[in-house]
Protein backbone atom coordinates (compact mmCIF):
# COMPACT_ATOMS: atom_id res chain seq x y z
CA UNK A 1 0.00 0.00 0.00
CA UNK A 2 1.26 3.63 -0.94
CA UNK A 3 0.92 5.93 2.23
CA UNK A 4 0.44 9.36 1.48
CA UNK A 5 0.74 11.05 4.36
CA UNK A 6 -1.95 9.30 6.86
CA UNK A 7 -4.08 8.98 4.40
CA UNK A 8 -3.68 5.81 1.34
CA UNK A 9 -5.96 4.46 -1.22
CA UNK A 10 -6.30 0.63 -1.09
CA UNK A 11 -8.54 -1.31 -3.32
CA UNK A 12 -11.60 -3.26 -1.43
CA UNK A 13 -12.93 -6.16 -3.02
CA UNK A 14 -16.76 -6.78 -1.78
CA UNK A 15 -19.09 -9.07 -2.70
CA UNK A 16 -20.24 -9.52 -6.12
CA UNK A 17 -23.03 -7.11 -5.79
CA UNK A 18 -20.87 -3.75 -5.10
CA UNK A 19 -18.44 -2.93 -7.32
CA UNK A 20 -14.84 -2.42 -7.17
CA UNK A 21 -14.27 0.97 -5.06
CA UNK A 22 -11.33 2.95 -3.48
CA UNK A 23 -11.58 3.55 0.12
CA UNK A 24 -9.95 5.60 2.48
CA UNK A 25 -7.75 4.41 5.41
CA UNK A 26 -6.73 6.33 8.18
CA UNK A 27 -4.28 4.85 10.28
CA UNK A 28 -1.64 6.03 13.16
CA UNK A 29 2.13 6.12 10.93
CA UNK A 30 2.41 8.89 12.94
CA UNK A 31 4.56 8.63 16.12
CA UNK A 32 2.06 11.40 17.80
CA UNK A 33 -1.08 8.97 16.96
CA UNK A 34 0.09 5.96 18.55
CA UNK A 35 -2.76 6.14 20.97
CA UNK A 36 -5.36 6.85 18.04
CA UNK A 37 -6.47 3.51 17.79
CA UNK A 38 -8.94 4.20 15.22
CA UNK A 39 -8.67 2.37 11.77
CA UNK A 40 -11.17 3.55 8.66
CA UNK A 41 -12.28 1.59 6.19
CA UNK A 42 -15.11 3.86 4.60
CA UNK A 43 -16.12 3.13 0.91
CA UNK A 44 -17.48 6.39 -0.59
CA UNK A 45 -19.66 5.40 -3.08
CA UNK A 46 -22.14 3.02 -0.45
CA UNK A 47 -24.84 3.83 1.22
CA UNK A 48 -23.86 1.20 3.88
CA UNK A 49 -20.73 0.79 4.52
CA UNK A 50 -19.04 -1.14 7.82
CA UNK A 51 -17.10 0.69 10.56
CA UNK A 52 -13.74 -1.51 11.70
CA UNK A 53 -12.84 -0.01 15.09
CA UNK A 54 -10.28 -3.35 15.88
CA UNK A 55 -13.54 -5.40 16.28
CA UNK A 56 -14.60 -8.19 14.41
CA UNK A 57 -17.98 -7.32 13.91
CA UNK A 58 -19.47 -5.07 11.72
CA UNK A 59 -21.54 -2.06 11.69
CA UNK A 60 -24.18 -0.33 9.75
CA UNK A 61 -24.28 3.10 9.78
CA UNK A 62 -26.35 5.99 7.28
CA UNK A 63 -24.01 8.60 5.03
CA UNK A 64 -24.70 11.31 8.14
CA UNK A 65 -22.69 9.03 10.71
CA UNK A 66 -20.20 8.08 8.22
CA UNK A 67 -19.24 11.90 7.41
CA UNK A 68 -19.17 12.57 11.04
CA UNK A 69 -16.93 10.00 11.86
CA UNK A 70 -14.71 11.04 8.86
CA UNK A 71 -15.08 14.24 10.60
CA UNK A 72 -14.17 13.46 13.53
CA UNK A 73 -11.08 11.37 12.83
CA UNK A 74 -9.88 14.50 10.42
CA UNK A 75 -9.78 17.27 13.31
CA UNK A 76 -7.84 14.56 15.52
CA UNK A 77 -5.26 14.08 12.87
CA UNK A 78 -4.93 18.38 12.66
CA UNK A 79 -4.85 18.03 16.59
CA UNK A 80 -2.35 15.97 16.98
CA UNK A 81 -0.42 17.25 13.96
CA UNK A 82 -0.68 20.82 14.96
CA UNK A 83 2.10 23.57 14.29
CA UNK A 84 2.59 23.71 17.99
CA UNK A 85 3.63 19.50 17.81
CA UNK A 86 5.32 20.03 14.06
CA UNK A 87 7.52 22.62 16.41
CA UNK A 88 8.07 20.23 18.85
CA UNK A 89 9.19 17.85 16.46
CA UNK A 90 11.51 20.17 14.55
CA UNK A 91 13.30 20.95 17.61
CA UNK A 92 13.91 17.41 18.73
CA UNK A 93 15.38 16.94 14.89
CA UNK A 94 17.27 20.31 15.39
CA UNK A 95 18.61 18.52 18.61
CA UNK A 96 19.49 15.32 17.34
CA UNK A 97 21.39 16.85 14.18
CA UNK A 98 23.06 19.62 16.53
CA UNK A 99 24.29 15.77 18.31
CA UNK A 100 25.95 14.94 15.35
CA UNK A 101 28.56 18.00 15.19
CA UNK A 102 28.96 17.03 18.77
CA UNK A 103 30.46 13.65 17.18
CA UNK A 104 32.94 15.40 14.90
CA UNK A 105 35.12 16.46 18.32
CA UNK A 106 33.86 13.93 20.82
CA UNK A 107 36.71 11.91 22.60
CA UNK A 108 36.40 8.01 21.05
CA UNK A 109 34.19 5.66 23.55
CA UNK A 110 36.12 2.83 23.47
CA UNK A 111 39.87 2.86 24.09
CA UNK A 112 40.46 -0.10 22.40
CA UNK A 113 39.17 1.66 19.06
CA UNK A 114 41.48 4.68 20.16
CA UNK A 115 44.59 1.93 19.92
CA UNK A 116 43.72 1.00 16.78
CA UNK A 117 43.31 4.62 15.55
CA UNK A 118 46.32 5.40 16.84
CA UNK A 119 48.93 2.46 15.71
CA UNK A 120 47.22 3.21 12.27
CA UNK A 121 48.34 6.68 12.12
CA UNK A 122 51.45 5.63 13.60
CA UNK A 123 52.22 3.40 10.59
CA UNK A 124 51.00 5.57 8.28
CA UNK A 125 53.37 8.35 9.30
CA UNK A 126 56.19 6.18 9.11
CA UNK A 127 54.88 4.72 5.51
CA UNK A 128 55.24 8.72 4.62
CA UNK A 129 58.48 9.26 6.20
CA UNK A 130 59.68 5.99 3.97
CA UNK A 131 58.26 7.59 1.13
CA UNK A 132 59.64 10.87 1.65
CA UNK A 133 62.97 9.06 2.49
CA UNK A 134 63.30 7.92 -1.40
CA UNK A 135 62.43 4.32 -0.50
CA UNK A 136 59.61 4.10 -3.65
CA UNK A 137 56.67 3.47 -1.11
CA UNK A 138 53.60 4.87 -1.96
CA UNK A 139 51.94 6.54 0.91
CA UNK A 140 48.48 5.81 2.62
CA UNK A 141 46.31 7.76 4.02
CA UNK A 142 42.80 6.60 6.08
CA UNK A 143 42.00 4.43 8.86
CA UNK A 144 42.87 1.08 8.74
CA UNK A 145 44.90 1.56 5.25
CA UNK A 146 48.62 0.58 6.92
CA UNK A 147 47.35 -1.16 10.17
CA UNK A 148 44.04 -3.66 10.18
CA UNK A 149 41.75 -4.60 13.59
CA UNK A 150 42.98 -7.70 13.56
CA UNK A 151 47.07 -7.01 13.32
CA UNK A 152 47.05 -5.22 16.78
CA UNK A 153 47.35 -8.24 19.05
CA UNK A 154 45.20 -6.66 21.79
CA UNK A 155 42.06 -7.39 19.46
CA UNK A 156 42.44 -10.61 18.63
CA UNK A 157 39.49 -11.83 21.67
CA UNK A 158 37.55 -9.40 19.97
CA UNK A 159 36.92 -10.17 16.43
CA UNK A 160 34.09 -11.28 14.39
CA UNK A 161 34.48 -13.97 11.97
CA UNK A 162 34.60 -11.53 9.40
CA UNK A 163 37.55 -9.97 10.91
CA UNK A 164 35.90 -6.90 12.35
CA UNK A 165 36.12 -5.47 15.67
CA UNK A 166 33.15 -6.89 17.53
CA UNK A 167 31.47 -3.80 18.55
CA UNK A 168 29.09 -5.73 20.85
CA UNK A 169 31.31 -8.00 23.06
CA UNK A 170 33.09 -4.85 23.45
CA UNK A 171 29.97 -3.31 25.19
CA UNK A 172 29.19 -6.22 27.51
CA UNK A 173 33.23 -6.04 28.37
CA UNK A 174 32.98 -2.28 29.07
CA UNK A 175 29.58 -2.23 30.65
CA UNK A 176 30.82 -3.02 34.36
CA UNK A 177 33.42 -0.57 33.93
CA UNK A 178 31.07 2.38 33.65
CA UNK A 179 28.97 0.77 36.37
CA UNK A 180 31.02 1.78 39.10
CA UNK A 181 29.33 4.61 41.46
CA UNK A 182 26.67 2.90 42.21
CA UNK A 183 27.53 -0.64 41.16
CA UNK A 184 23.80 -1.26 40.59
CA UNK A 185 23.24 -2.51 36.72
CA UNK A 186 22.96 0.61 35.21
CA UNK A 187 24.90 3.08 34.02
CA UNK A 188 24.09 6.57 35.16
CA UNK A 189 24.74 10.09 33.95
CA UNK A 190 27.68 10.43 36.16
CA UNK A 191 29.11 7.57 35.42
CA UNK A 192 29.03 8.12 31.90
CA UNK A 193 30.38 11.06 32.08
CA UNK A 194 33.10 10.21 34.33
CA UNK A 195 33.93 7.49 31.41
CA UNK A 196 33.91 9.83 28.57
CA UNK A 197 35.51 12.77 30.73
CA UNK A 198 38.48 10.34 31.31
CA UNK A 199 38.92 9.35 27.31
CA UNK A 200 38.90 13.27 26.42
CA UNK A 201 41.47 13.95 29.02
CA UNK A 202 43.92 10.68 27.90
CA UNK A 203 43.43 12.50 24.11
CA UNK A 204 44.70 15.54 25.29
CA UNK A 205 47.22 14.16 27.37
CA UNK A 206 48.29 12.03 24.20
CA UNK A 207 47.85 15.13 21.91
CA UNK A 208 50.22 17.35 23.61
CA UNK A 209 52.79 14.19 24.40
CA UNK A 210 53.26 13.76 20.52
CA UNK A 211 53.88 16.83 20.29
CA UNK A 212 56.25 17.51 23.14
CA UNK A 213 58.16 14.08 21.82
CA UNK A 214 58.73 15.67 18.03
CA UNK A 215 60.06 19.26 19.11
CA UNK A 216 62.07 18.62 22.45
CA UNK A 217 65.27 18.32 20.46
CA UNK A 218 67.30 18.30 23.46
CA UNK A 219 65.73 16.39 25.43
CA UNK A 220 64.77 18.05 28.59
CA UNK A 221 60.73 17.42 28.54
CA UNK A 222 60.30 21.04 27.93
CA UNK A 223 60.15 23.71 25.19
CA UNK A 224 61.27 26.61 24.58
CA UNK A 225 59.75 29.28 21.94
CA UNK A 226 62.73 28.34 19.58
CA UNK A 227 62.00 24.85 19.86
CA UNK A 228 58.53 24.79 19.50
CA UNK A 229 58.45 27.55 16.02
CA UNK A 230 61.85 26.41 14.70
CA UNK A 231 61.16 28.28 11.37
CA UNK A 232 60.54 31.63 12.28
CA UNK A 233 63.02 34.01 11.39
CA UNK A 234 64.77 36.70 13.38
CA UNK A 235 62.95 39.36 11.67
CA UNK A 236 59.60 37.18 11.70
CA UNK A 237 60.24 37.78 15.80
CA UNK A 238 61.53 41.32 15.67
CA UNK A 239 58.22 42.53 13.50
CA UNK A 240 56.25 41.35 16.61
CA UNK A 241 52.89 41.19 14.08
CA UNK A 242 49.85 40.38 16.31
CA UNK A 243 47.64 38.82 13.82
CA UNK A 244 46.21 35.83 14.73
CA UNK A 245 48.80 32.84 14.23
CA UNK A 246 51.76 35.71 13.13
CA UNK A 247 55.02 35.32 15.50
CA UNK A 248 53.99 38.50 18.03
CA UNK A 249 50.45 36.60 18.75
CA UNK A 250 52.08 33.18 18.97
CA UNK A 251 54.60 35.01 21.32
CA UNK A 252 52.32 36.18 23.47
CA UNK A 253 50.21 33.09 23.72
CA UNK A 254 53.74 31.53 24.77
CA UNK A 255 54.57 34.01 27.49
CA UNK A 256 50.67 33.28 28.97
CA UNK A 257 51.04 29.87 28.91
CA UNK A 258 54.17 29.53 30.86
CA UNK A 259 53.11 29.92 33.95
CA UNK A 260 56.33 29.93 36.00
CA UNK A 261 58.07 32.53 33.69
CA UNK A 262 60.71 30.77 32.79
CA UNK A 263 61.17 30.99 29.31
CA UNK A 264 59.75 27.09 28.67
CA UNK A 265 56.91 25.24 28.28
CA UNK A 266 56.24 21.89 31.00
CA UNK A 267 53.90 19.23 29.92
CA UNK A 268 51.03 21.03 31.76
CA UNK A 269 52.08 24.68 30.08
CA UNK A 270 52.46 23.12 26.99
CA UNK A 271 48.87 21.52 26.83
CA UNK A 272 47.20 24.58 28.11
CA UNK A 273 49.41 26.62 25.07
CA UNK A 274 47.44 23.72 22.61
CA UNK A 275 44.23 24.07 24.36
CA UNK A 276 43.40 27.40 25.88
CA UNK A 277 39.63 26.37 26.27
CA UNK A 278 41.08 23.37 28.60
CA UNK A 279 43.08 25.41 30.58
CA UNK A 280 42.90 25.62 34.70
CA UNK A 281 45.09 28.76 33.94
CA UNK A 282 42.82 31.89 34.70
CA UNK A 283 45.55 34.15 32.99
CA UNK A 284 45.50 31.62 29.90
CA UNK A 285 41.45 32.05 30.24
CA UNK A 286 41.48 35.73 30.02
CA UNK A 287 44.28 35.78 26.91
CA UNK A 288 41.78 33.70 24.73
CA UNK A 289 38.88 35.42 25.51
CA UNK A 290 40.84 38.55 24.40
CA UNK A 291 41.92 36.77 21.77
CA UNK A 292 38.10 36.08 20.56
CA UNK A 293 37.03 39.35 21.53
CA UNK A 294 39.21 41.42 18.98
CA UNK A 295 37.49 39.33 16.16
CA UNK A 296 33.82 41.20 17.48
CA UNK A 297 32.44 43.97 15.23
CA UNK A 298 32.95 47.24 16.46
CA UNK A 299 35.19 45.58 19.34
CA UNK A 300 36.51 48.92 21.29
CA UNK A 301 39.79 46.97 22.13
CA UNK A 302 39.20 48.60 25.95
CA UNK A 303 38.66 44.35 27.05
CA UNK A 304 34.96 44.07 27.27
CA UNK A 305 32.01 43.76 25.61
CA UNK A 306 28.65 45.57 25.75
CA UNK A 307 25.41 43.86 25.79
CA UNK A 308 24.47 44.16 21.78
CA UNK A 309 27.97 42.69 21.77
CA UNK A 310 27.10 39.73 23.81
CA UNK A 311 23.93 39.21 22.26
CA UNK A 312 25.16 38.75 18.53
CA UNK A 313 28.37 36.93 19.41
CA UNK A 314 28.58 35.15 22.33
CA UNK A 315 24.26 34.10 23.62
CA UNK A 316 23.36 32.50 20.51
CA UNK A 317 26.61 29.97 20.85
CA UNK A 318 25.38 29.86 24.97
CA UNK A 319 21.88 29.07 23.99
CA UNK A 320 22.44 25.76 21.62
CA UNK A 321 24.68 24.40 23.47
CA UNK A 322 22.17 24.93 26.88
CA UNK A 323 19.56 23.48 24.61
CA UNK A 324 21.15 20.49 23.69
CA UNK A 325 22.57 19.78 27.14
CA UNK A 326 19.03 19.94 28.56
CA UNK A 327 17.71 18.30 25.69
CA UNK A 328 15.38 21.40 24.59
CA UNK A 329 13.40 21.33 28.08
CA UNK A 330 16.04 23.44 30.29
CA UNK A 331 14.30 27.05 31.31
CA UNK A 332 17.12 28.89 29.09
CA UNK A 333 17.58 32.38 30.38
CA UNK A 334 17.03 35.51 28.06
CA UNK A 335 20.18 37.18 26.40
CA UNK A 336 19.37 40.43 28.92
CA UNK A 337 18.82 38.28 31.84
CA UNK A 338 22.05 36.27 31.01
CA UNK A 339 23.75 39.31 30.65
CA UNK A 340 22.51 41.21 33.85
CA UNK A 341 23.50 37.76 35.98
CA UNK A 342 26.57 37.64 34.55
CA UNK A 343 27.00 41.17 34.43
CA UNK A 344 28.75 41.05 38.52
CA UNK A 345 29.91 44.76 38.95
CA UNK A 346 26.74 46.39 37.06
CA UNK A 347 29.01 48.36 34.76
CA UNK A 348 26.97 47.29 31.63
CA UNK A 349 30.16 45.69 30.04
CA UNK A 350 31.32 41.76 30.31
CA UNK A 351 34.84 41.14 30.93
CA UNK A 352 36.45 38.10 30.34
CA UNK A 353 36.72 37.16 33.90
CA UNK A 354 32.56 37.61 34.14
CA UNK A 355 32.59 35.07 30.65
CA UNK A 356 34.33 32.41 32.60
CA UNK A 357 31.05 30.93 34.09
CA UNK A 358 29.97 29.80 30.22
CA UNK A 359 33.14 29.45 28.42
CA UNK A 360 32.43 25.57 28.42
CA UNK A 361 29.25 26.87 26.73
CA UNK A 362 31.02 29.90 24.43
CA UNK A 363 34.58 28.53 23.61
CA UNK A 364 34.42 24.85 24.47
CA UNK A 365 37.12 22.98 25.08
CA UNK A 366 37.47 18.92 24.60
CA UNK A 367 36.52 18.36 28.42
CA UNK A 368 33.29 20.55 27.41
CA UNK A 369 32.42 17.92 24.40
CA UNK A 370 33.09 14.90 26.56
CA UNK A 371 29.76 16.34 28.70
CA UNK A 372 27.84 16.97 25.70
CA UNK A 373 28.89 13.85 24.12
CA UNK A 374 28.02 11.91 27.34
CA UNK A 375 24.49 13.85 26.98
CA UNK A 376 23.83 13.15 22.92
CA UNK A 377 24.80 9.16 24.04
CA UNK A 378 22.05 9.13 26.97
CA UNK A 379 19.68 10.71 24.86
CA UNK A 380 20.53 8.20 21.86
CA UNK A 381 20.11 5.68 24.15
CA UNK A 382 17.74 5.95 27.05
CA UNK A 383 14.31 4.95 25.57
CA UNK A 384 12.59 5.26 28.50
CA UNK A 385 14.24 8.05 29.54
CA UNK A 386 15.03 7.11 33.43
CA UNK A 387 18.41 9.17 32.95
CA UNK A 388 20.42 6.17 33.36
CA UNK A 389 21.25 2.83 30.92
CA UNK A 390 21.20 -0.44 30.90
CA UNK A 391 23.53 -3.29 29.05
CA UNK A 392 20.22 -3.79 26.40
CA UNK A 393 20.14 0.30 26.12
CA UNK A 394 23.44 0.44 24.92
CA UNK A 395 23.77 -3.17 22.98
CA UNK A 396 20.60 -1.41 21.07
CA UNK A 397 22.10 2.01 20.04
CA UNK A 398 25.84 0.50 19.02
CA UNK A 399 26.33 3.35 16.47
CA UNK A 400 26.43 5.57 18.90
CA UNK A 401 28.95 4.14 20.93
CA UNK A 402 31.15 3.29 17.94
CA UNK A 403 30.23 5.84 15.44
CA UNK A 404 33.70 5.69 14.05
CA UNK A 405 34.13 2.13 13.49
CA UNK A 406 30.35 1.49 11.89
CA UNK A 407 30.36 3.00 8.38
CA UNK A 408 33.75 4.85 8.64
CA UNK A 409 32.06 7.12 11.28
CA UNK A 410 29.62 8.07 8.81
CA UNK A 411 26.61 9.53 10.35
CA UNK A 412 23.35 8.56 8.64
CA UNK A 413 20.12 11.35 8.51
CA UNK A 414 17.15 10.38 7.27
CA UNK A 415 16.07 11.20 3.45
CA UNK A 416 13.71 13.99 4.64
CA UNK A 417 15.82 15.28 6.70
CA UNK A 418 17.77 18.10 5.40
CA UNK A 419 17.30 21.33 6.31
CA UNK A 420 20.15 23.16 8.03
CA UNK A 421 20.75 24.04 11.70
Amino acid sequence: MTHIGLVSLQPLFYAPLIKFQPSITAFPSHPSLSNLSLFLSLPLHSSNVSLNLKTKAPYKMSKAVVYTVIATATLLIFIVLSPLNLEESKGRLNNRRFGYKILERAPTFDPLVTKIERESEQKNQQHKNDFDNNKNVAPRTGLGSTTTVSEIKETYEYLTSGGTLNTTLRLIILFPLLDRDPKDGFVGFNELESWVTQRALERLDYATQVELESKDKNGDLALSFREYLPDLSEKDIEKKNMAHGEAGWLMEKFDVADYDHNGLLNFTELRDFLHPEDSQNKEMLKWMVNDKFKHMDDYEHDGKINFNQFEDNVYVTYESYVDFETNGEGDIPTAKDKFAELDVNKDQFLSPEELFPIIPYVYPGELAYAKYYTSYLMNEADDNEDRKLTLDEMLDHEFAFFNTVHADGHVEIDDDDHDEL
